[in-house]
C-alpha cells in the first residue's frame, strides 16, 4: 500500500494494527507514516476518554511504566527536563545486569546526577554541539568494576563518551595522570 492509501484507511476508521496486519508489517511503521503525513492519531478504543493526561504527563507516565524501578509518574515529574531524565535512565540500562540495583539506589542516582554540576556541564555542551556522539554524557565508575569498584552512587561520575572510552579501566588517579601528561602518550 502507498502512504496515501494507509492514511485514507486510517481516516476511514481502521486501526493502525489492522492496517499493519493487512500490509504484513507492524503498527509502529504505520504510526510513523501517519506522523509523516501529519495525521493526528486517536487513542485505542479501550482507552478513549480514559486518559486525561497532558502530552507532558504522558511522557512521564510512559517512563514510569517502562523503567524497572518502582517510582511514580509524580515522582519523575519533579524533574522538569524530561530529555535530561531520559538520558540518565538510558545510561543505566540493564542489558548486561550491570545496574541491577533497587529503587532507593535509583532515586539516589537520579537525585545526585540530575543536579550534578559536572553532569550538567557535559550535558549542556553535548546539546550545544548538536549531540555530537563523542561528547555525549557517559557514566563511568571512578574505581572500575574490573578492579573492585561498585555501583554505589559515590563511585559513579559522568564523562564525555570519548573521555570515558579513553579512561577505560584506569583508576581516577591513573586517568588524571595520563590526561595531564597526554603529550607523553602521543607520537
Amino acid at each position: 500500500m502507498r502512504d496515501d492509501d494507509i492514511c485514507n484507511a486510517y481516516l476511514s476508521g481502521l486501526s493502525m494494527r489492522r492496517i499493519a496486519n493487512i500490509n504484513n508489517t507492524n503498527h509502529k511503521l504505520i504510526s510513523r507514516i501517519l506522523d509523516g503525513n501529519q495525521i493526528k492519531k486517536r487513542l485505542p478504543k479501550n482507552n478513549r476518554g480514559l486518559r486525561l493526561y497532558s502530552d507532558v504527563e504522558l511522557k512521564y507516565n510512559n517512563m514510569a511504566s517502562h523503567i524497572r524501578f518502582d517510582v511514580s509518574k509524580e515522582w519523575l515529574m519533579q524533574f522538569e527536563d524530561f530529555d535530561k531524565l531520559k538520558l540518565l535512565n538510558d545510561a543505566i540500562t540493564n542489558r548486561d545486569n550491570r545496574y541491577n540495583e533497587n529503587t532507593e539506589w535509583y532515586k539516589s542516582y537520579i537525585n545526585t546526577f540530575y543536579h550534578c554540576k559536572q553532569f550538567q556541564k557535559i550535558y549542556d555542551n553535548w546539546i550545544d554541539k548538536k549531540k555530537d556522539k563523542y561528547l555525549k554524557p557517559s557514566i563511568d565508575h571512578i574505581i572500575p568494576r574490573s578492579i573492585g569498584g561498585t555501583n554505589q552512587v559515590e563511585n559513579l561520575q559522568f564523562l564525555t563518551w570519548f573521555e570515558n572510552r579513553c579512561k577505560n579501566n584506569m583508576t581516577q588517579e591513573e586517568w588524571l595522570y595520563v590526561k595531564n601528561n597526554l603529550g607523553e602518550y602521543l607520537c
